[in-house]
């Protein structure tokens, strides 16, 4: 209504400034002639008396007089012809007003009604100040970045371009995933990594979480000397209470650094805060004034790690107990919703995504469940596991509608009544194609254990030794979060005889040779002997992997060579190889037996 009565306020100033000049038109025009007669009468007048005084000759006077009575003469005629001029003048005035009082509006309100938009609200004050045109350009480019790569998402350069302009602006989700997508398609550089571990840990709230390391390590490894990754694996141990590591991180950076650089104060507050926690004094270099560094916000990492959406307040379970039961459900509605919208747009770990899917089916939600593991599974692709969990749960809550909880059946009767049917060759390619249809949907959609221990057998039964080999190797990627599966296919692979792989090779230790060649051999030479079987039992470990018993043996020989800190790594390794809670459980039960330590 406020627009309408300024609209129309303006319209009357508007046709106010046409029309008054055109009614003013007549008497305009009979006030000029009789000016301009009047003017005349004064130059007669005036010449008279320059005549009468001699500064003007007679004959001069004369000419001028016959001048300007010819003027008067004319200006009487014309004043004369005024009454029919003013008629004429009078009728195309007040053609022409009528015509800009009615045209000027009608016109206007067409354009409006035309190009204009009558029911678009107004922008209220404080939401203009927010919306800068910088931001609204920023905001604009970004969303037409968002759709080129959403029609293209294997645009590897597209994707790096965006992450650390994510990263600029906050949106931490979205730069871990533009970074994890650049990484798979462009490859794996410091930068891309670096930025990656930026972009998950400030997501976290500064808490540096298990997740994270793997990346810091690849990160470190491929330039030692990139100050980031360094500052968040030394923040990492600070967090998770291994105060001596995280000191030493610490110091090697700060040694690394030089003098000016921006960020070595804060290297300084960190090192400083990890002494005091261990009772030593700080380090003061000139220079720095930690007082006035940000502050990190740090956190008891081994209860938050991979938890950045967390649950309700305390304060908000109060209040929900004294709401009515519908004000509850709208505000639990209003918190899963906000769950839902952040994991969308910001993404999330795999924790925070079963919790939603969980509490959709809880809900009665099914076919939102259902959207919330494909949403999941999408912006989990590149986390190993990730996919056959959230299978695995729709499974498990009888989300049988969604692909993830379609069983992966054998043939059918009718099937084995077609096979007996046909040749050789024909029930040979039969079956080839029904391996080839499980091992891809394996591969793209996942499965259980049973399933790829299934494909494994067939593989080995057609003899595709190599095949199988490749599919034990898929499945314990493909199971790498799953207690126990990467024995149990290992296990299946020795079984088999698949020898070449490199599961299935035991771990042997010394020949009778070498031990006869040992007797022989000076203490230094059979010092230096032992030394290097104990360092390729250790290196074949870590790269091949092996049981139990292995890994046990090489941390007690470890310790008897007097090499805590080495056995103490071993039996780290060997929990992440053989992540099994059984085997965790036996070497942490070693390490205490031999008094390793933390």
């Amino acid at each position: 209504m406020l627009l309408w009565s300024i609209i129309i306020v303006l319209l009357f100033v508007t046709l106010a400034g046409l029309l008054l000049p055109l009614y003013r038109g007549e008497d305009t025009l009979s006030n000029r002639e009789a000016y301009d007669a009047n003017v005349f009468k004064d130059q007669l007048k005036a010449i008279d008396r320059e005549h009468d005084e001699g500064q003007l000759e007679k004959q001069d006077a004369e000419s001028a007089r016959v001048e300007i009575s010819r003027k008067l003469l004319a200006a009487a005629d014309k004043a004369e012809q005024e009454p029919s001029m003013q008629a004429q003048s009078r009728q195309l005035s007040r053609f022409t007003a009528v015509s800009l009082a009615l045209g000027v509006p009608l016109f206007a309100i067409g354009l409006y009604l035309q190009v204009g938009s009558p029911q678009q609200g107004d922008l209220p004050l404080e939401a203009r100040a927010k919306t800068t045109p910088a931001k609204t350009r920023i905001s604009a480019l970004i969303s037409r970045a968002e759709q080129r790569l959403e029609s293209n998402p294997g645009d590897g350069n597209g994707w790096e371009i965006m992450a650390p302009i994510y990263l600029r602006h906050q949106m931490y989700g979205k730069a871990a995933r533009a970074y994890q997508n650049a990484l798979r398609l462009l490859g794996s550089n410091i930068d891309r990594l670096s930025g990656l571990a930026d972009a998950m840990v400030l997501a976290n709230d500064n808490i540096v979480s298990d997740d994270v390391v793997p990346i810091l390590t690849r990160a470190i490894k491929a330039d030692p000397d990139h100050p980031k990754p360094q500052f968040w694996m030394g923040l990492y141990h600070e967090q998770n209470n291994k105060l001596k590591q995280a000191e030493e991180i610490f110091t090697s950076l700060l040694k690394k650094t030089s003098a000016t650089a921006a960020w070595r104060p804060t290297v300084v507050v960190r090192l400083n805060e990890v002494r005091k926690k261990q009772g030593l004094p700080p380090i003061n270099i000139v220079g720095v004034e930690p007082a006035k560094q940000p502050a990190i916000k740090l956190g008891d990492a081994r209860k938050q790690n991979g938890a950045p959406l967390r649950g309700p307040s305390a304060d908000d379970i109060k209040a929900a107990g004294q709401m009515s039961a519908g004000d509850r459900q709208s505000m639990i509605n209003n918190m899963v919703a906000r769950l839902s919208t952040r994991l969308k747009e910001e993404g999330g770990d795999l924790k925070s995504w079963m919790r939603l899917v969980n509490v959709l089916n809880v809900q009665g939600k099914k076919a939102k469940a259902l959207a919330a593991v494909q949403d999941a599974k999408k912006n989990l692709a590149n986390q190993s596991g990730a996919a056959a969990q959230l299978d695995a749960q729709a499974r498990r809550l009888g989300l049988t509608s969604a692909k993830t909880s379609q069983p992966l059946k054998g043939p059918t009767a009718a099937d084995i009544k077609a096979a007996g049917q046909m040749s050789a060759d024909d029930r040979s390619s039969m079956i080839n194609n029904m391996v080839a249809r499980l091992s891809t949907r394996l591969k793209e959609e996942g499965g259980d254990l049973k399933s790829w221990m299934r494909l494994v057998n067939v593989l080995n039964v057609q003899g595709k030794k190599a095949k199988a080999l490749a599919a034990v190797r898929d499945a314990k990627k493909n199971l790498a979060n799953q207690s126990g599966a990467a024995a149990q296919l290992d296990a299946q692979a020795r079984r088999l005889g698949l020898t070449s792989a490199k599961t299935s090779q035991p771990l042997r230790g010394p020949t009778a040779a070498d031990i006869k060649a040992a007797g022989q051999m000076s203490a230094d030479d059979r010092s230096s002997m032992i030394n290097s079987m104990v360092a390729r039992l250790s290196t074949r470990l870590k790269e091949q992997g092996g049981d139990l018993k292995s890994w046990m043996r090489l941390v007690s020989v470890l310790n008897v060579q007097g090499k805590k800190a080495e056995a103490r790594i071993a039996v780290q390794d060997a929990k992440k190889n053989l992540q099994n809670s059984s085997a965790a459980a036996q070497l942490e039960a070693l390490a205490k037996r031999l008094q390793l330590g933390s």
